[in-house]
């Protein structure tokens, strides 16, 4: 592939199977300040897809006005939010139910770090997403380059 940011049409397209297979019916567990949010994980899916679409196209418009998006601005992006997606999706698919119901000492102590893990990881992803909004409107307000109109 010619352009890098293209690269990201591949976690759209398994995020959109994995919001399609069986594994979408799964719920993600979020336990923030004494509440439980109980969240598809399909819907996760579908809308980060959604979003991910998103920055494809704001890449483009980077592109289509600058006529270059830095490489390792997009590379850099595109494995930190798939490092930080995969670990919130990894740590609300492992594991089996949510419900404490005869589990050990143990086992609850693993349910409480895969949900801080998911804390971090969804934290995380949200940040990475900030600061390419930041950088997508840096490179909307510089001067084009040449004399290309945008």
């Amino acid at each position: 592939m010619k352009k890098i940011e293209n690269f990201l049409f591949l976690p759209v397209l398994v995020l959109l199977f994995y919001s399609a297979s069986k594994y979408s019916d799964t719920t993600i567990d979020i336990h923030l300040y004494d509440t439980y949010y109980l969240i598809s994980s399909a819907a996760v899916a579908g809308w980060f897809a959604l979003w991910l679409l998103i920055v494809i196209l704001l890449f483009k418009r980077i592109r289509q006005r600058h006529r270059l998006v830095h490489q390792k601005v997009v590379l850099i992006y595109s494995m930190l939010t798939l490092v930080s997606l995969g670990l919130f999706l990894f740590a609300g698919l492992s594991g089996g139910p949510s419900n404490a119901a005869g589990y050990t000492d143990a086992d609850l102590d693993a349910m409480i770090f895969r949900n801080k893990l998911g804390m971090v990881a969804g934290w995380s992803c949200l940040a990475v997403q900030v600061i390419f909004l930041i950088y997508f409107v840096v490179q909307t307000v510089k001067k084009p380059i040449g004399n290309h109109k945008p």
